[in-house]
């Protein structure tokens, strides 16, 4: 393959829409499968395969932590921000301080193959992960220890797992075209929720709790509703590519395929701006979202590790946010 261009300075084109500059505040030796924001706005975690789980610095592009985790391929931050969990090729979890940079646990060898994605429960006390063999499990944070017996999914391959916000509910995307929505604390099945025509790649909870959104390799995105059971609004034919990751904030979501990510508002569900590019020799793997939504960052196929600011994207969301409860809070107001 040949080698991609740098292009810091970069800039998304988008017709009427203002360039965005792209940042490379890193790089790994080879593919970065996964990348994850902390809660202070100020950092992300990547995973890769040279075996290394890395904190990079938003504003120093500085490596903060360097740590070795044998072809790591998911990562997850704890909602508290002062832990990691890595998980690999090894199938195995690690567990690292985030703070001090020190090993604290690990590696448990839970699955029997490649583990795909991890997620934290929001009260930090356990930790779901997800496998090639088409496994759940969900183990103590602290010893590392099945809460229960794994689950088989029964979706050829689980690719993609996310606690809801309230810690009730696990989601996994798998092979089969499926979302299937589990009872985190009992580990039964509560939903199984069919549209997607090839595999789901990825999947993500609304701040709220009431939906999912999926991504899947047959280019669309669909919105899920809890409650209904099924999808609650039309697919949304995301890109021309299949779907890499998808990331969701309070009132946008990112979606990731080949060389470039779009943004989009999760009300309305219209494109806000995009593409974000990366090189044509490039693929984005992961993506995240910083929790002041000032931040879109990707990790690619070649290892790098970009950011965008859209904080002016997102700023006019929240503005419009603020008017509209004003004059709700109006509304209300009875003479």
């Amino acid at each position: 393959m040949l080698a991609a261009a740098s292009h810091d300075g970069a800039s998304s084109n988008s017709p009427g829409k203002e360039h965005i500059h792209r940042n490379t505040i890193g790089s790994h030796e080879r593919r970065a499968w996964c990348v994850a924001p902390f809660p202070d706005n100020e950092r992300v975690v990547s995973a890769s395969d040279d075996d290394t789980v890395v904190v990079w610095k938003f504003r120093t592009k500085e490596k903060e932590h360097c740590w070795p985790h044998k072809g790591a391929t998911a990562v997850s931050v704890s909602h508290d921000g002062k832990k990691v969990v890595s998980g690999g090729r090894d199938c195995a979890l690690q567990l690292w301080d985030a703070q001090s940079g020190k090993h604290l646990a690990g590696p448990w060898k839970l699955h029997k193959q490649r583990i795909w994605s991890v997620s934290w429960s929001p009260d930090g006390n356990h930790i779901a992960s997800c496998s090639a063999n088409s496994t759940l499990i969900i183990c103590n944070a602290d010893s590392g220890e099945p809460i229960f017996e794994p689950l088989p999914t029964e979706q050829t391959a689980a690719h993609a797992v996310a606690y809801s916000p309230n810690g009730e509910s696990v989601a996994t995307g798998g092979q089969d075209s499926t979302i299937k929505i589990w009872d985190a604390r009992k580990g039964h099945i509560q939903a199984t929720l069919r549209g997607h025509t090839m595999a789901v790649s990825s999947v993500a909870w609304t701040k709220d709790g009431n939906q999912v959104i999926s991504g899947s390799v047959d280019h669309t995105v669909r919105i899920w509703g809890i409650a209904e059971r099924k999808e609650v609004c039309p697919e949304i034919r995301a890109h021309s590519h299949a779907i890499n990751y998808i990331a969701v904030s309070a009132h946008v979501f990112v979606t990731a395929s080949v060389d470039h990510a779009y943004l989009w508002h999760l009300k309305t569900r219209q494109r806000l701006s995009g593409p974000f590019e990366l090189s044509k020799c490039d693929e984005a793997n992961g993506v995240a979202l910083s929790d002041d939504e000032n931040t879109l960052a990707a990790c690619t196929e070649r290892g790098k590790v970009y950011t965008w600011n859209i904080g002016k994207i997102t700023s006019a969301i929240h503005r419009e946010d603020a008017e509209d409860s004003n004059f709700s809070d109006i509304d209300d107001v009875r003479i």
